[in-house]
């Protein structure tokens, strides 16, 4: 991981490079779920995760809506903060994302919130957000 601190000071938000892997559940049937991808986040809050993405579909599944446009799919989320914290899982959905031109073509930046994470997994995120705009992890 390589934290760097954000430009916000004394607000519970980190720019920071953790690895995480999700699963695209369909909102109106969980029994339908994508393979497991993996990505890692730009910025951790309190209130969820910005990342990138080189597409907003996989597997037929879209990150944020169901095929009618009206049903959101929710994203199951393992989030690895390293050895001192390790990892944890929660429940997310795509509040927005935003198609931005690279280099090479283009990326999608997703900002996905949480929708069910335990009060544990919570404290471990507030921690590690503060471990990483001290530069200590």
């Amino acid at each position: 991981m390589s934290p760097k601190t954000t430009s916000r000071p004394g607000a519970s938000i980190a720019d920071v490079q953790a690895p995480f892997k999700f699963v695209i559940v369909h909102g109106n049937d969980p029994a339908r779920k994508s393979a497991a991808q993996k990505a890692f986040t730009k910025t951790i809050s309190l209130n969820g995760l910005i990342f990138d993405s080189i597409s907003m579909d996989y597997d037929g599944f879209h990150l944020s809506f169901t095929e009618s446009s009206y049903g959101r799919n929710f994203l199951e989320v393992t989030l690895d903060l390293g050895k001192r914290f390790g990892p944890i899982e929660f429940l997310g959905q795509v509040d927005w994302y935003e198609r931005r031109p690279t280099p090479t073509g283009y990326v999608f930046s997703v900002g996905l919130s949480y929708v069910d994470v335990q009060a544990d997994a919570l404290a471990i995120i507030r921690e590690f957000i503060q471990q990483a705009k001290t530069n200590r992890i």
